[in-house]
C-alpha cells in the first residue's frame, strides 16, 4: 500500500492471491499490467489524442524554465513544472517548488469487471472506471521528503467540468498500479503511475490537470487557477 496518499475514497483489496502484495514498491519505469484482475473482461480504451509530432514532445517553457500556467497540451507531450511536496508547503513564505517532467501518456476507459475482486458498494459498482497513465522525470538534484509523490498532484476533469478525485486501492491492482516514486527522486530518475478514478452517472474523464508550482510569500501558485491541461 502505498503510504501518505490523500484520496477522497478507499477500497479495500479482498485477500486472493492476485491482490495479496502491496504495492508501493515497484520499480522506476514499469509500466502497469494491461489485463482486468480476477479473470475479468478486458477494459476498453478510449480513443486517446493523436500523438504529438517529434517537436511537439515537449511544452515550450518560459523565462523560468517552466510551462507556462494555462498552456494546454495533446497527451503524451511533456510539461516542465515546479512542484511544491505537501510536507515542504507549510507557512505564507515563498515555494520554489522541485523541478519535474511530467507527461500525461493516456486516458482509458474501463469496466466494472476490472474490479471483480475489490469489494465496492453498490454505488461505486454504477460508476465507470477511467485510468490515467502519467510519467514523471526529476530534473534536480534534490528529492522530495519521503511519502510525499508528485503522481498524486494530477486532477482529472469530467465531461460535466468537475474535478474527480483518484481513488485508492489495498493492495496490487494491476490493471492501474500506483507504485511510490524510486528511491531518492532526483537527478534523472523516472517512474511511470497509473491513477484509477470511478466517475458517477455514466461521466468521462475528458482531462487531466497540474494544478501545482512555485508561489509567492503570502499567495497560492499561479497554476491554482490556470493549470496545465492535458486533453480536452
Amino acid at each position: 500500500m502505498k503510504s501518505g496518499r490523500t484520496a477522497a475514497l478507499v477500497i479495500t483489496a479482498i485477500a486472493l492471491p492476485t491482490l495479496a502484495a502491496c504495492s508501493g514498491g515497484s520499480s522506476s519505469g514499469n509500466a502497469p499490467a494491461a489485463g482486468a484482475t480476477g479473470g475479468g473482461n478486458q477494459p476498453t480504451a478510449t480513443a486517446p489524442a493523436s500523438s504529438p509530432p517529434a517537436s511537439q514532445s515537449a511544452a515550450a517553457t518560459g523565462a523560468n524554465g517552466l510551462t507556462p500556467p494555462g498552456t494546454h497540451l495533446g497527451l503524451g507531450t511533456a510539461a516542465t513544472v515546479g512542484w511544491v511536496p505537501p510536507t515542504l508547503a507549510t507557512g505564507n513564505g515563498a515555494h520554489q517548488g522541485l523541478k519535474l517532467k511530467v507527461t500525461v501518456e493516456s486516458i482509458q476507459k474501463g469496466t466494472i469487471a476490472d474490479f471483480t475482486n475489490i469489494d465496492l458498494n453498490a454505488s461505486e459498482k454504477k460508476s465507470t472506471p477511467y485510468y490515467v497513465q502519467v510519467r514523471l522525470t526529476a530534473l534536480g538534484g534534490v528529492a522530495p521528503p519521503k511519502d510525499n509523490d508528485p503522481a498524486l498532484t494530477f486532477t482529472a476533469i469530467d465531461d460535466r467540468g468537475q474535478q474527480q478525485d483518484n481513488i485508492t486501492i489495498l493492495g496490487t491492482f494491476q490493471r492501474c498500479d500506483d507504485p511510490s516514486p524510486p528511491t531518492s527522486f532526483a537527478n534523472g530518475k523516472s517512474y511511470q503511475s497509473c491513477l484509477t478514478y470511478l466517475i458517477p452517472g455514466g461521466g468521462s474523464v475528458k482531462s487531466v490537470e497540474w494544478k501545482d508550482g512555485p508561489a509567492p510569500a503570502d499567495d497560492v501558485s499561479a497554476y491554482y487557477d490556470r493549470p496545465v491541461v492535458w486533453g480536452a
